[in-house]
């Protein structure tokens, strides 16, 4: 190597060097924060309602007196029947998975020219579903809101929700949709306590900030891709450093700590910051791809006629109490998805009789649509559908696996979609989510390996942060104090250069 060669490669690692300690110092404490709010993330995830207990909150629909249909034309995915508190209101899914929301007094379509059901009628829903989570208080309405802190992430939020505070030492807060009165977001002063010290800081959720989604994912982007080149270069750095002089590391104290921390729980941190970064889709990377076709087409479509038949069967049986109606297409006629009084879901035929869905029916309904798919009753996870300690999965469910492999799981007792994996979320799962939440195998799924294995995991790369960050705020105090800057400053101060005292 010629001189100038070796001279080139001494300023690329003095570089390398410098570059770590200052990214150190500007992230070391962002860096540590994400490391110890995902400690809080492993027992205290998100808020999130609970969903058998929002499907009670609804009122039974009532069909005491005949509804205003609205006057529909073509094929349908889905009608829906609720009741947005007092007010039976119809759900429409078209063809192309638009939806409209119908108030059945007038006919008229809800949402357009700030045409809602009365608050009032939406309090007794948020009331129900507050009683049913142990809330005693009366429900105060605070108004439509768009931007608040907990729903900034929830589907629908740019069009409002209606707000209901809870003045009991729970202080609980529910957000309700004002077209169905479906609860849609549920937090008490406990879960937000520890979103602020858990999923807020972690995702740099502040509502400030989260508001503006360009801006938001921007911030996260930088800041994470800036820990990657950190953290990257911090492991590069430490191999270089191994066995300089007579022991294994050239350090002591805190900078022992850091390099020892490193050199164990490093390739953990990069992982972590990594797939971290990659969940923000940077330039399009990782980008979700519109849901296969054979999804949305596998079950076919329904006639504006099926509502009309629904409505007038519905109307025959006064004494049958439901609280969620979803009609559904189906190979031997319409078929109802219901949740009845005490929140138990079933389906149902068109003369109310118990209608099962089974593996026969889903082939036959796909040789009748044209699809082609495996058919798989699952009892038990699978790698994609599975519990964790925040969310139980429902079981049994089936499985459709198309030919490109793409993959849809059907709740075995109503039919409804619960989750869809395309190909891309496919890889998404294996490098981006497994690695970040550590959750390949069920027993890593376990609360024991929580514990035992993710928490310790997360232990070490904290210290990694704490020591680095330490350096980094003794490097600062070092500046300041240096004697060049100290006769800098005095120079300043006199206008001539101090004088120095020899040493003793």
């Amino acid at each position: 190597m010629t001189d100038r060669a070796k001279q080139w490669r001494k300023k690329a690692v003095r570089a390398a060097f410098l570059i770590h300690r200052w990214l150190g110092i500007g992230l070391g404490a962002l860096m540590l924060l994400w490391c110890l709010s995902g400690m809080v993330m492993l027992w205290k995830p998100w808020p999130q309602p609970d969903e058998p207990l929002a499907r009670l909150a609804h009122e039974p629909l009532r069909f005491d007196r005949p509804p205003v249909l609205p006057d529909l034309h073509g094929s349908y995915r889905q009608f829906r029947l609720v009741m947005a508190g007092s007010v039976r209101v119809l759900q429409v899914m078209d063809d192309k998975a638009e939806s409209r929301n119908y108030d059945l007094r007038t006919g008229q379509i809800l949402g357009r020219e700030d045409i809602y059901p009365d608050p009032a009628a939406l309090a007794e829903v948020a009331g129900r579903y507050a009683a049913l989570e142990g809330e005693t208080a009366p429900p105060v309405f605070r108004g439509l809101r768009r931007v608040d802190q907990w729903i900034l992430n929830t589907k629908g939020h740019d069009a409002g929700f209606y707000r209901f505070d809870f003045d009991s030492p729970r202080r609980t807060i529910l957000y309700l949709s004002p077209l169905t009165g479906d609860v849609v977001q549920a937090t008490t002063r406990k879960t937000r306590f520890w979103s602020w010290l858990g999923a807020i800081p972690h995702w740099l959720y502040f509502s400030q900030l989260r508001r503006y989604p360009v801006i938001w994912s921007d911030t996260l982007i930088i800041l994470s891709g800036l820990g990657v080149t950190l953290t990257t270069l911090g492991l590069w750095i430490g191999l270089r450093r191994f066995r300089v002089g007579r022991r294994l590391s050239p350090y002591r104290g805190t900078h022992l700590i850091h390099h020892a921390a490193g050199s164990v729980f490093g390739l953990f941190l990069l992982s972590w910051i990594l797939t971290g970064f990659l969940t923000m889709n940077p330039a399009g990377l990782m980008a979700h791809k519109p849901s296969p076709l054979w999804m949305s087409q596998w079950r076919g479509t329904l006639p504006a006629s099926a509502l009309t038949q629904t409505v007038a069967a519905l109307a025959r049986v006064p004494d049958r109490p439901f609280r969620d109606i979803v009609v559904l297409p189906g190979v031997h006629g319409t078929r109802l998805a219901v949740t009845d009084a005490k929140g138990t879901p079933q389906r149902l035929d068109l003369t109310f009789a118990p209608s099962p869905l089974t593996v026969q029916e889903l082939v036959d309904t796909m040789a009748q649509t044209g699809t082609r798919a495996e058919v798989t009753l699952l009892q038990n996870d699978d790698a994609y559908y599975f519990s964790t300690r925040h969310k139980r999965r429902i079981f049994p469910v089936f499985r459709l696996i198309g030919q490109d492999r793409a993959r849809l799981y059907l709740d075995a007792r109503t039919g409804e979609a619960l989750l869809r994996i395309d190909t891309s979320e496919k890889g998404s799962r294996w490098v981006i989510y497994g690695p970040h939440d550590l959750d390949f195998f069920s027993w890593l799924r376990q609360p024991d390996a929580r514990l035992w294995i993710i928490l310790p995991l997360l232990g070490g790369v904290s210290l990694i942060c704490l020591s680095g960050l330490w350096i980094g705020v003794k490097r600062c105090r070092h500046r300041r104090r240096s004697p060049a800057r100290l006769d800098h400053a005095t120079r300043n101060r006199s206008g001539r250069k101090p004088r120095r005292h020899a040493r003793s």
